[in-house]
């Protein structure tokens, strides 16, 4: 009988401190607990652009190949997937015959958004075309074309190929 006493004060010892131990790793890290809304919110996980940080919109894009080069265009939607950018689409242009890497808007009021991106890929601003269309959901496209290799930010942008 007194070894099922010692058993039965042990195990009750035993869950005591464990709930306050439960308690006081509850208490002291209560601050760094993430709900599951956190966990899965993929905009706490992406880098913001400075325009999304000064609008609060993400810019939509799609980045099509026009040089003919395979995987131009997933390297450069990689590259700028890393800087924040909401890539929707990438794809072949409908030729390959584009000398000049070129943006075309296709939403009005979006030149902060473009002037960013020229800066990020250093892009000649003469290669900005307007091409407004109300049925397409993006706000612009990024056509690579033959001249990939000599932008500036070429040596930025080599290192985001896709590893698979």
């Amino acid at each position: 009988m007194k070894n099922k006493i010692t058993t039965l004060q042990k195990l009750s010892s035993f869950v005591f401190i464990s709930v306050i131990i439960y308690f006081a790793y509850f208490i002291i890290h209560k601050n760094q607990v993430q709900t599951p809304h956190d966990i899965y919110n993929l905009n706490t996980l992406m880098k913001q652009t400075n325009s999304e940080k000064n609008t609060g919109n993400k810019i939509q894009l799609e980045v099509q190949n026009g040089c003919g080069v395979k995987g131009v265009a997933i390297l450069f939607t990689n590259f700028l997937r890393s800087q924040g950018y909401d890539v929707i689409d990438s794809k072949n242009a409908i030729n390959f015959n584009y000398n000049n890497t070129i943006i075309k808007i296709h939403k009005p009021n979006k030149g902060n958004f473009v002037e960013e991106i020229i800066g990020i890929l250093n892009i000649d601003s003469t290669n900005v075309e307007y091409d407004y269309d109300n049925t397409i959901f993006y706000e612009l496209t990024l056509i690579i074309g033959k001249d990939y290799k000599y932008l500036e930010s070429f040596d930025d942008i080599s290192m985001h190929y896709n590893p698979f």
